[in-house]
C-alpha cells in the first residue's frame, strides 16, 4: 500500500550512499581548499637573489692585520669582538652578514624561538597544532617589511647556507619581531613582568659646550639562553649601503635591524624595547630595529629621523634615543603601534624600558612595568651620575660600571637595578661629534674596545686611528660577573627543573646558584618559592626574608612577600 501513496519514494541504499559520498567528498574538496588558502596566507614571499660563490679565504692586506674575506666584505675580531665591513646592495649587505657569521646563526636565531612560541602559547584544540598556531599569528610580518629590507633578511638566509647553516627565511624573518612580540621564555627570570629586554640608554653633557656623551647597555633576560648566545655572537658591523648612508651598529648574528647605531651623518639611534597595550602580533607594521636601521640609513638630521618615525608604525612600542653629534640635541621617541610621543631635549639624561611621556600613564602593560620592574631606580640613579658634565671617556665608562642604588646604597651582586648589567649582551659608549665608539669586550667590567667611525664611515684617513682603548676593571668585578653569569645559567636549568615537576632537581639547581652568588636576589627568591613549594614554610620564611633585607629587584614581587610575611 505504501508504494501506491502518491509522493511515496521506495527507500534506496544506493542513493544513501551516493548522498554520503558527495558529503565526503565536499568536505575533502573544502579541507583541501582551506589548506591551500592556510597556507598561502602563512607563507612569506621571499625574494629572489643569489648568495655569491665566493671562497672565504684569509686576507692580510694590513701589516700585522689578520682578516677573513669573502667577495668584497671582511671579518676580522677585536678581543673576542667580530667586526664586519661589507658594502653593496641590501642582497649583498644580508649574504655577507649571513655567510661571515654562519658558525653562530642557528644559536644566535635560537635563543629568540623560545620566546616567540610562548608568546602563542601551549593551548590549542587539537594535539600537535602548535606549528601551525606560530605560522598563523606571525603571518603578516613580512607585509610589514619594505623590500630592501625583506631583501637582506633572505641575503642572511641564502649566506647562511652557503656557510653549513640551515637557517630558513622564515624563522629568521620572524627573529626580527622577536624584541616587538615575543614573551619571555617559560624559564627565564621575567615570566612575572612579561619583559624580554632590559636596556638603559644615557646620554650625557660633555665638558664641551654642545657636545654629549652617549652610554649603553642593554641584556636579554628573557632569551632563552638569557642572552648568552647573542653575546656569543656579538658583532659591530660597519656598512655602506649603496645610495644610502654608511653606519655602524652594535648586534648579533641574525640581527638585520639596529638596536645602537650611528651613521656618517653623526645621527646616532638607540632603541630601548618597552611593553604596550596596542602590541599585536598580527599587525602588518615595522619591527622596531628595522625602523631603527632605516633611520640610520635615510636621515642626516633629528627632523628627518622624527618625520620617518611618525611615518612608521611600528610592530611593537619602544623608547627610541636619537642624537645629533653634531649639534648636540637629542630627542625621545617613544613609539608604540598606534601613537608617537616626541621630547626634545628631555629633562632626564637617562632612558629606560619604560615608557615615560603623559598619554602612556593609562597604558596597563607599562603601568605592570613601573610597578614591577626595577627600570624607575635604575633610570634615577643614571640620571644622577650623569648630571653634571663628564670631563672623559672613563667617567662614561664609570657611570655604566655603577653598582650603587639610587640613594648610593651598595647594592647586592646582581641586583637588577644596578646600572652596570653582569648579563648584559653589549655595553656601549659613543662620543657622536668626535665620531668614536667604544665597545666592551664582555659585561661592563671588560675591556672597551675603540673604533674610528670617520675612517670606517667616511673614509677619512689612509687608516683608522682610533683613541686608546678603556681598560678592564679590577679582577674582582670581572670574576663577580662571570660568577653571575654562571649563576643565572642555573637558576634557568632550575625553573626548566620545574616545569618539568622535578622539584628536587630544581633545589639542587638553585643551591648551585646561591653557592655562586650567596646574596643574588633572583637566586634568594626563587629559593623561597622553591621552599614553599616544598612545604617548608620556615625556610621559606628565611629565604624571602633574606631577598627583603638584601634589597629586593622585583618590586612587585616584593609586596606580595611583604604581605604573605606580615611586613
Amino acid at each position: 500500500m505504501a508504494d501506491l501513496v502518491i509522493g511515496g519514494r521506495r527507500a534506496s541504499p544506493h542513493r544513501v550512499a551516493r548522498a554520503v559520498g558527495f558529503l565526503i567528498a565536499l568536505l575533502v574538496v573544502a579541507f583541501v581548499v582551506a589548506w591551500f588558502i592556510y597556507r598561502r596566507s602563512v607563507s612569506y614571499d621571499e625574494p629572489g637573489g643569489t648568495a655569491p660563490d665566493d671562497k672565504v679565504v684569509v686576507a692580510r692586506d694590513q701589516p700585522g692585520l689578520t682578516q677573513l674575506r669573502y667577495g668584497q666584505a671582511t671579518l676580522g675580531f677585536v678581543g673576542d669582538l667580530r667586526v664586519l665591513r661589507a658594502a653593496g646592495d641590501a642582497h649583498t649587505l644580508g649574504a655577507a652578514q649571513g655567510r661571515l657569521l654562519a658558525d653562530r646563526l642557528a644559536a644566535a636565531v635560537a635563543s629568540m624561538a623560545p620566546g616567540l612560541d610562548a608568546a602563542v602559547g601551549e593551548g590549542g584544540l587539537f594535539s600537535g597544532t602548535h606549528g601551525m598556531r606560530v605560522a598563523w599569528r606571525y603571518r603578516f610580518i613580512d607585509d610589514g617589511l619594505p623590500e630592501d629590507q625583506r631583501r637582506v633578511v633572505a641575503g642572511i638566509a641564502r649566506g647562511a647556507e652557503r656557510g653549513g647553516a640551515e637557517i630558513d627565511f622564515e624563522d629568521l624573518l620572524r627573529d626580527q619581531a622577536a624584541l616587538d612580540v615575543a614573551m619571555p621564555a617559560p624559564w627565564s627570570s621575567e615570566t612575572r613582568t612579561h619583559v624580554v629586554a632590559r636596556s638603559l640608554t644615557v646620554v650625557a653633557p660633555q665638558a664641551t659646550a654642545g657636545r654629549v656623551w652617549i652610554g649603553r647597555s642593554l641584556s636579554l633576560p628573557g632569551a632563552g639562553e638569557g642572552g648568552e648566545a647573542l653575546a656569543a655572537s656579538a658583532v659591530i658591523t660597519f656598512f655602506k649601503p649603496t645610495g644610502k648612508l654608511a653606519w655602524a651598529g652594535v648586534g648579533w648574528a641574525g640581527l638585520a635591524g639596529a638596536v645602537t647605531g650611528i651613521n656618517s651623518e653623526g645621527l646616532a639611534v638607540l632603541v630601548d624595547p618597552a611593553r604596550a597595550g596596542d602590541v599585536r602580533a598580527t599587525r602588518t607594521a615595522r619591527p622596531m630595529a628595522l625602523l631603527a636601521r632605516a633611520i640610520l640609513e635615510q636621515c642626516t638630521t633629528l627632523d628627518e629621523a622624527i618625520k620617518l618615525a611618525d611615518q612608521t608604525p611600528t610592530l611593537g612600542a619602544a623608547a627610541f634615543v636619537v642624537v645629533d653629534g653634531k649639534s648636540g640635541r637629542w630627542a625621545l621617541l617613544e613609539r608604540t603601534p598606534s601613537r608617537l610621543v616626541v621630547t626634545r631635549d628631555p629633562p632626564l639624561s637617562a632612558v629606560g624600558d619604560l615608557l615615560t611621556a603623559p598619554p602612556f600613564a593609562d597604558d596597563l602593560e607599562n603601568d605592570r612595568g613601573r610597578r614591577m620592574l626595577p627600570t624607575v631606580d635604575r633610570v634615577a640613579r643614571a640620571a644622577r651620575l650623569t648630571k653634571a658634565p663628564l670631563a672623559d671617556v672613563a667617567a662614561v665608562a664609570a657611570v655604566l660600571r655603577d653598582r650603587r642604588g639610587k640613594d648610593d646604597a651598595p647594592l647586592p651582586d646582581g641586583h637588577r637595578a644596578a646600572i652596570a648589567d653582569a648579563s648584559a649582551i653589549q655595553t656601549v659608549i659613543i662620543d657622536p661629534a668626535a665620531m668614536t665608539l667604544w665597545v666592551a669586550d664582555g659585561d661592563a667590567s671588560a675591556r672597551f674596545r675603540a673604533f674610528d667611525l670617520r675612517h670606517e664611515l667616511r673614509g677619512d684617513g689612509d687608516r683608522a686611528a682610533p683613541p686608546a682603548d678603556i681598560p678592564e676593571e679590577a679582577e674582582p668585578a670581572g670574576a663577580q660577573a662571570r660568577a653571575i653569569r654562571l649563576a643565572r645559567a642555573d637558576l634557568r636549568r632550575a625553573r626548566q627543573a620545574l616545569l618539568e615537576d622535578d622539584l628536587d632537581r630544581a633545589i639542587e639547581r638553585c643551591g648551585r646558584a646561591l653557592a655562586r652568588v650567596p646574596t643574588l636576589p633572583e637566586a634568594l627568591q626563587l629559593e623561597g618559592e622553591l621552599a614553599r613549594a616544598r612545604g617548608d614554610l620556615a625556610g621559606a620564611r628565611a629565604a624571602l626574608g633574606q631577598w627583603l633585607d638584601n634589597g629586593p629587584d622585583d618590586p612587585g614581587a616584593a609586596e606580595e612577600v611583604k604581605a604573605q610575611l606580615g611586613r
